[in-house]
């Protein structure tokens, strides 16, 4: 006959936190678009958390810190136009 085989306690599988190994100057620059939230209510908080996650992968590339400095801001930059436009939009149609 054949033994069954050892089995230890199951341990659950360790979660990665998404804010995990960003330095400090990282972590501000992908949280910055999020400051459209208290500008533009819903409609800046959408466009400011597209904007986090796409800095957040920004900064786990393997660019230079001066690529990862100039393309994170311009993520920022890019999701402020973005609710201005969509802002002016808006306006320009519910006030004729």
């Amino acid at each position: 006959m054949s033994k069954s085989p050892q089995v230890g306690p199951l341990t659950p599988p360790t979660k990665k936190k998404f804010f995990d190994g960003l330095a400090p100057w990282q972590l501000v620059l992908s949280l910055l678009p999020l400051g459209l939230l208290f500008i533009g209510g819903a409609i800046g908080g959408g466009l400011g958390a597209l904007g986090m996650v796409a800095n957040m992968k920004i900064a786990k590339t393997q660019l230079p810190t001066a690529g990862k400095v100039a393309a994170m801001l311009g993520v920022g930059l890019a999701a402020v136009v973005v609710f201005l436009v969509v802002a002016g939009l808006l306006s320009n149609a519910l006030n004729g």
